[in-house]
């Protein structure tokens, strides 16, 4: 599947996607993909992805421009259908703030359970991060 819209934001080690998709029912979404080298292997890289669907766009945009300035404690929750997003700004042990985005949804074996997805902005590419996806935005709508 072609994306509409794709942008890359590098910070450090870790290259974070945004791309913009149609899904076959004409619905467009966001998957948002952290990408960083492996700790196992360096050769390889880890990646982490979430998807953003366009009837939670307006509230987790609204989120993202709250937590921009990652001063913590903030905490948002965003229910979206099945999908339940969170926003945390943390705490790293150097002292770095950070904004860690998780998607949480029933898991397809076993609907008592939930499987989640997290990735992880750190300050020094906060604000590139959170243009980008204010970007990919206009293309949803």
């Amino acid at each position: 599947m072609d994306a509409i819209f794709s942008r890359t934001v590098k910070s450090g080690k870790t290259t974070y996607f945004l791309d913009v998709k149609e899904a076959k029912n004409k619905a467009k979404y966001l998957t948002i993909t952290s990408s960083h080298p492996s700790q196992e292997d360096p050769q390889k890289f880890s990646k982490r992805s979430i998807n953003l669907f366009s009837n939670a766009v307006d509230d987790f945009v609204g989120a993202l421009k709250e937590g921009t300035s990652l001063e913590s404690p903030y905490n948002k929750i965003i229910r979206a259908g099945r999908t339940t997003y969170f926003l945390d700004v943390k705490e790293a042990k150097n002292s770095a703030k950070y904004l860690s985005i998780t998607a949480s949804q029933p898991s397809k074996e076993d609907p008592k359970k939930f499987t989640r997805r997290s990735i992880n902005v750190f300050d020094n590419s906060a604000t590139e991060f959170f243009g980008a996806v204010e970007e990919a935005v206009t293309y949803i709508k």
